[in-house]
């Protein structure tokens, strides 16, 4: 007969450990554990969170602040993504818009344009592992910039 085991998660591990720590190096390793388990699961309010517990005195500050940092810009890639998507659908099916004809694809298109410098810039911050390693799928929008870029 198999042995059967109560599924605990690691986080629920952790926040247990959490309460059973003695030391502030303690507590630091296992928020940071936390913040590094939320953040791959896409629960970015949970990492942030316990990020933003964990001591600065203690060695994992780097990893603290930097991974608090990455999921501002994950959220921001992502709201790229769905607004370039959008985009592409409102220029497959136009709605009636008061605009002069041609300026509502010119209006499109600049803001398809901005935020593809935005993308460009995250893409250089926080490459393909790191957002994957957040969660954020490799499924992405086609990317309309010519092959020579804006």
């Amino acid at each position: 007969m198999p042995l059967k085991f109560p599924v605990v998660s690691l986080a629920t591990r952790c926040r247990k450990a959490l309460s059973l720590a003695t030391n502030r190096f303690e507590q630091s390793l296992l928020l940071d554990t936390l913040g590094s388990f939320f953040a791959r699961t896409h629960e970015w309010d949970h990492a942030i969170r316990a990020w933003q517990l964990a001591p600065l005195a203690e060695p994992f500050r780097r990893d603290a602040l930097s991974g608090i940092v990455k999921i501002h810009l994950a959220c921001a890639f992502e709201a790229i993504e769905s607004g370039l998507k959008a985009l592409a659908e409102l220029k497959q099916n136009p709605e009636f818009s008061l605009c002069l004809p041609g300026n509502d694809l010119q209006l499109t298109q600049g803001a398809e344009k901005e935020l593809l410098k935005f993308k460009r810039g995250i893409e250089k911050v926080l490459p393909e592992k790191v957002r994957k390693d957040l969660g954020i799928s490799s499924q992405r929008i086609d990317d309309p910039r010519p092959e020579s870029g804006l």
